[in-house]
């Protein structure tokens, strides 16, 4: 199957651009980017990339230092750097959940990086040196979790359970007590298979070396798949042939009284072939004349070492006729050679092969089942394959021509991205970087020397919905692979097959957000509800708050639902606050007890008729008490002092509400039930703490003394949620104007802007979308930040409120920006050990990462 550069049919978008502004007496340093870069994406849409800087030493002198950056795919303005090397960097890989990074530099130097609490908090927790070796694949051990979608015909509207099942793959090494063991395994240049043994604590246990095969050899390209099998299957390049092994890492027991024991390796040769020769019949022993070089070496995917991609180029010399062989002569100019390069996809089968070659075979002989590499495709590309890159999993499979095509992309020397049908190694579109908008002095210099600019590193996102591409100059580029006008019908159904996937395996789901036409979010948000709210309680409960910030991202993208998305987000916080509130355990519960909870009992009343019939607060809380014992209800002091932020929000944001409804009977948040039935059952439960705890008390701006103004919010919102969904009658309006006269209600910042990419995307910005390293925000984004006051008679809201602690930041105080939100919050925050705290210590709840302030990096070379 031979592709040779077919109509396109489909382009490729380049959604953005982020480089580096440098004036023209720089121009000259860009020599310093012909080494290389390299990027790469977690599932967290976290990239981490290098980029080559210059110091100034003792003697002056401007020497290259090269520097890894990590940063938000949506901020790609605000790069944090991890670590500063005067040797290169030639990988870096993010394990699968995208909390530890592997840095290798050149001699054979590798740093393991550990992510905190922050985007820009990585800690080296070990550093390996292995005696010089050049390392040309590096990867983490699989650790047996193996999350897919049902590869048969599921409905759209079919529980998570139906879709997704949990298939079979076992760890690469388990430990004594059958768990799987975390650590990493290199290979290297000289033939060696690295392994590097991590504890459940991430300390080091043990590093071991072994030799690919009985002696060691030199190759130039490896790469490596973790099978099912939990054995690691490597493929490495050297002249004229791929060598393949399979490698098994165990633990050996060596010492009875309980030690760590030994790491045993055990490596065999698996099927190798020559690219020369595929496709020759059995006994051939014709030879392919000219010279092959294979560039790159590719699994299609992670953990499916049966599929391989080679990139390769061949010289071979031109026949010529003897008239034109007296031409040469005479012109003395040496022989002229055809240049062709290829990427070709093989793939390992069965194949039956007589025993005896001797003579000619019966077609009924006997034979024996071998297992060989054929090519089944190919794609020729009219320069050479610079780098391949592939998404490490086809999470769509189905029947032929029901599922979005695997994409595979190559990168050429001529500054080319093809996107290429990974089945049939058909090409799709094609993206050049030379088309670059701009070219004025005040331009970046990645645009006005851009005939100097190739491709050198390929990242996809999880999804295989987009591509970063790294050029010699730095720059990265962020192109989207698929889109809606491509696919058809089959691009809602597999949108929310891939966001349900990330809602239950805790991927990151931004470049699906990215991918996404605004116009589409209605439709999509309304399918994931109803299919959402199909499934049992226990699973609601646990996916509840993930699934209102899911919501909230994509609400945000259009502009006519900025509303509802308020509401999502507000609902994803009060659910979040109730959940605390229920997991706190009585004083009275030990570990015989330790599921006893009144949690249950309070929803269960509050949703009763009974208490919709008592309107004062101190009725009900007697009323309930009267069925359960009050012990039960007496949680620890301590713990309640860490809820007294979250009961200020509510008590805040119940006035706000009850106050906005006396001016505007019309206002949506005062006619969602949620929000007022979860505000109700937090005042319930912290009136009912505050009997044990008198510090359990928000604060209010009394107007008068004699009102019990908590007494009085329960009162209207549950009356408020005996009424809903009708309209509120003119006693209830009546009500809430006269706790204006009671208390005083500060107005609140609900609606918390977007930031980066998503903010310019909401504001119908020209794409590509063009950013500097250092640039700052964006005049769309710090213009969205004043927001218009809609309260009358309300104190003004304070400025850097954060949203989710509730807790005013003062200027000078340090604090974290959200990499995809306005939202900030203060820098010690994620050190306490409340369960709140810790809950949003990594992430805001717009799902963004909370990171330091940018600071302009150091100048690039």
């Amino acid at each position: 199957m031979r592709c040779k550069q077919p109509l396109m049919v489909r382009v490729m978008e380049l959604l953005y651009t982020v480089s580096e502004k440098r004036s023209s007496d720089d121009a000259h340093l860009t020599s310093l980017y012909n080494g290389g870069g390299m990027c790469t994406v977690s599932s967290k849409n976290i990239v981490a990339f290098t980029r080559m800087t210059t110091r100034q030493d003792s003697y002056r002198h401007r020497i290259p230092v090269c520097t890894v950056y990590v940063m938000d795919l949506n901020c790609p303005y605000e790069p944090h750097v991890i670590l500063d090397s005067a040797s290169t960097v030639i990988s870096l890989v993010f394990n699968s959940e995208g909390s530890q990074l592997l840095v290798v530099l050149s001699l054979g130097t590798v740093q393991l990086f550990t992510k905190g609490s922050s985007l820009h908090n990585w800690t080296s927790t070990h550093t390996c040196d292995w005696d010089g070796e050049d390392i040309l694949h590096i990867n983490f051990f699989h650790g047996g979790i193996r999350a897919s979608l049902q590869s048969s015909d599921v409905k759209v509207h079919s529980l998570y359970t139906e879709k997704f099942v949990a298939q079979s793959h076992r760890p690469t090494l388990v430990d004594h007590g059958q768990c799987a063991q975390n650590g990493f395994f290199a290979v290297s240049a000289s033939g060696l298979l690295l392994v590097c043994v991590l504890t459940h604590e991430g300390t080091v246990m043990m590093e071991k070396k072994a030799v690919l095969g009985q002696i060691r050899d030199n190759f130039t390209v490896a790469t490596a798949a973790l099978a099912p099998s939990g054995h690691i299957h490597i493929a490495t390049w050297k002249p004229e042939m791929i060598k393949c092994w399979r490698a098994e890492l165990k633990m050996t027991n060596q010492n009875c009284g309980g030690g760590k024991g030994d790491l045993n390796i055990t490596i065999e040769a698996a099927q190798s072939f020559c690219p020369s020769r595929s496709g020759s019949t059995w006994h051939s022993t014709q030879k392919n004349e000219g010279l092959m070089q294979v560039t790159c070496l590719r699994y299609t995917e992670l953990e499916d070492p049966n599929s391989l991609l080679v990139a390769l180029t061949v010289e071979k010399p031109v026949e010529t006729s003897p008239t034109q062989q007296v031409g040469i002569k005479a012109s003395s100019t040496p022989n002229t050679c055809s240049m062709s390069h290829l990427v070709k996809k093989y793939h390992l089968q069965d194949q039956i092969r007589p025993l005896i070659k001797l003579f000619k075979p019966k077609t009924d002989s006997a034979g024996i089942t071998t297992k060989e590499w054929i090519c089944v495709g190919e794609w020729v590309s009219n320069s050479p394959v610079v780098t391949l890159g592939t998404s490490s999993r086809h999470l769509l499979p189905g029947p032929p021509g029901a599922q979005l095509p695997f994409i595979i992309t190559a990168a050429t020397a001529d500054a080319f991205i093809y996107s290429i049908n990974r089945d049939n190694m058909q090409q799709l579109s094609s993206h050049s970087l030379l088309n670059v908008r701009g070219s004025g002095d005040d331009a970046p210099v990645s645009k006005r020397v851009s005939l100097d600019r190739r491709v050198v590193s390929l990242a996809h996102t999880w999804s295989g919905f987009s591509v970063l591409a790294m050029d010699t100059s730095s720059s990265l580029h962020f192109i989207t692979l698929v889109r809606p006008a491509d696919v058809g019908p089959q691009w809602a159904i597999s949108v929310i097959l891939l966001l349900e996937f990330a809602l239950v395996s805790g991927h990151d789901w931004w470049d699906l957000l990215v991918s996404t036409p605004p116009t589409s979010v209605p439709t999509l948000t309304e399918k994931l509800s109803e299919t959402f709210h199909q499934h049992s309680a226990p699973i609601i409960q646990h996916l509840h708050t993930r699934f209102l910030v899911m919501k909230t991202s994509m609400l945000r993208l259009l502009g006519s639902q900025q509303q509802k998305a308020i509401e999502s987000r507000l609902q994803a916080q009060l659910t979040a606050t109730q959940q605390i509130f229920r997991s706190l355990r009585p004083v009275t519960c030990d570990v015989a007890t330790a599921d006893k909870n009144i949690s249950a009992s309070i929803q269960g009343y509050l949703e009763s008729r009974s208490s919709l019939d008592i309107l004062d607060i101190e009725k009900s809380l007697d009323h309930l008490c009267s069925s359960v014992n009050i012990k039960d209800c007496q949680v620890d002091p301590g713990q309640l002092q860490n809820l007294q932020p979250l009961l200020q929000f509510s008590a805040d944001l119940t006035l706000f509400i009850l106050f906005m409804l006396a001016q505007n009977s019309k206002f949506e948040l005062a006619r969602d039930p949620k929000i007022v039935q979860s505000l109700r059952e937090l005042i319930f439960v912290a009136r009912l703490w505050h009997r044990q705890n008198k510090l359990v008390l928000p604060q209010m701006f009394h107007k008068t003394q004699s009102v019990d103004v908590w007494a009085q919010i329960y009162k209207i919102l549950t009356r408020l949620v005996h009424i809903l969904p009708a309209e509120p009658d003119s006693s209830l309006i009546d009500e809430c104007v006269l706790l204006e006269t009671q208390v005083v209600c500060r107005e609140l910042p609900l609606h918390v802007p977007s930031r980066g990419v998503l903010a310019d995307m909401a504001s119908s910005v020209p794409t590509p979308l063009q950013y500097e390293f250092g640039q700052g925000e964006t005049s769309s984004t710090s213009n969205a930040g004043v927001q218009p006051r809609i309260l009358e008679g309300a104190l003004p809201p304070l400025q850097m409120l954060d949203p989710l602690h509730y807790h005013y930041i003062a200027p000078q105080e340090p604090k974290f920006n959200c990499t995809r939100c306005c939202s900030v919050r203060a820098s010690w925050w994620g050190d306490s050990e409340s369960a709140w705290d810790q809950q949003w210590a990594s992430n805001c709840i717009c799902s963004g990462h909370w990171a330091l302030p940018p600071i302009t990096p150091s100048k690039a070379a």
